[in-house]
């Protein structure tokens, strides 16, 4: 049921490099559920591969056949929420990101106490993870819904021998988006363009404007907690995609999201782009990327983006013992450590404070250190992920030329509003 992509690591690859590290040694799981199957949600994004391929070591030591069907990350919310919201429940774990946690928590067991309800689970050691993230990540009313397997805030980065070929120094990132498009389009030529814009109705064109309207001062709701959508900083957002960000961008990017964004800078063809810590790994992969040691990591300008992502088991799960073995083990200290050393962006403090772990990706500590300091996150209500579809929406309306960007924030706006009012948010 697994489907790898060509933009991929290869499992070859993954399995040597993980393969070096330390193992879980078969005997410290429990064979108790051997037989059982698991049919687990993953994402087709690089970073989840390599914990494909160690499920194979988790159903060896185990006896536990782990199912995985991956989905693209635009169709994941939608299939997910059909599939326990419906009562078919065919997926006993799932990955989700945190700002569909309130949307899912009805439907997800509460792992508190995995490691002590489930003979044989590996502790979760809940203080090795920064307190705020592991309440954004996983925790919902009190209820420990989810634990982070992706740390991620999103970065800027800059492909430095295009800026050398341009004769902008190479060390010096940009400090602000008016230099990053003026930087884009300085170094426009052959088949290069400046920005990698995400334009599509995606996942990936909502975390673009998040990242413009927080720079630019913008709020979410007014003070009597109205939507408030069509303000100054939403409409500048937009505006800034489609009249800055989308002329320096490559052709065909109005679908793109983040796969897409991940391959153009991978091969070259973008001089800049917003990624996901989880990403930087696949990006510093020689093998697989032209821009392997030549490229630059900074925040993007206003603030760093909290995302991640989190697994979670279904609370109607058909074999739920052997779904909370999977999460805890998955989530464990020696497995974050293995997955880390292939590039997967991990939560858990002590890994991303490994010295020698650090010294082969330094954005490992950058990582460490924007967990502990001033982040923020999407827009905090229920069903979020319905209204950031929205923001992409109207997003993608504006860079396509089909609508102005200020039709496009009053649309949003009206959306927003309806929608709160039809869901009970608003009177």
């Amino acid at each position: 049921m697994t489907g790898i992509t060509r933009r991929q690591f290869t499992m070859a690859t993954a399995a040597g490099l993980l393969g070096t590290a330390i193992p879980l040694r078969a005997q410290e799981l429990p064979r108790t559920y051997a037989g059982s199957t698991l049919n687990i949600m993953s994402r087709t994004s690089p970073p989840f591969d390599p914990s494909v391929r160690l499920g194979e070591e988790f159903t060896q030591a185990t006896g536990i056949k782990l199912n995985v069907t991956r989905i693209a990350p635009s169709d994941h919310y939608a299939k997910l929420m059909l599939d326990w919201s419906s009562g078919t429940n065919a997926f006993d774990v799932s990955l989700f990101v945190y700002q569909w946690k309130a949307d899912l928590a009805p439907f997800l067991a509460d792992l508190t106490n995995v490691d002590k309800d489930v003979p044989g689970a590996p502790s979760l050691d809940l203080d090795d993870y920064a307190p705020k993230v592991l309440e954004v990540y996983g925790k919902n009313n009190g209820k420990l819904v989810g634990l982070p397997v992706l740390g991620d805030v999103a970065f800027m980065l800059y492909n430095k021998e295009i800026y050398k070929a341009k004769g902008l120094d190479p060390e010096k990132g940009p400090l602000s988006w008016e230099e990053i498009v003026a930087r884009g389009k300085q170094t426009m030529s052959d088949g290069v363009y400046g920005y990698a814009l995400p334009a599509g109705k995606t996942p990936q064109c909502y975390v673009m404007w998040s990242l413009l309207q927080h720079s630019f001062g913008g709020q979410f709701f007014d003070k009597a907690g109205n939507p408030d959508l069509a303000n100054e900083a939403s409409l500048k957002a937009i505006k800034f995609m489609a009249e800055q960000l989308q002329p320096i961008s490559p052709p065909g990017n109005l679908t793109w999201d983040y796969n897409e964004v991940l391959n153009s800078f991978q091969q070259g063809k973008s001089a800049h782009a917003v990624m996901w810590a989880g990403g930087l790994g696949a990006l510093s992969d020689p093998a697989k990327s032209t821009v392997a040691g030549k490229f630059g990591a900074v925040m993007p300008p206003g603030g760093a983006l909290l995302g991640g992502t989190s697994i979670g088991v279904n609370a109607k799960a058909k074999n739920p013992e052997a779904a909370r073995l999977y999460v805890a083990w998955l989530t464990s200290k020696a497995i974050v450590q293995r997955t880390a050393a292939v590039g997967t962006s991990p939560a858990r403090l002590s890994v991303l404070r490994d010295a020698a772990l650090g010294a082969k990706y330094p954005h490992y500590q950058a990582l460490a250190q924007a967990f502990s300091a001033e982040t923020f996150g999407y827009i905090p209500v229920k069903e979020a992920e319905q209204v950031l579809l929205m923001i992409a929406d109207e997003a993608n309306a504006a860079c396509a030329k089909t609508k102005t960007p200020e039709q496009a924030v009053a649309d949003l706006q009206a959306k927003t509003t309806q929608f709160m009012k039809r869901r009970g948010y608003l009177k």
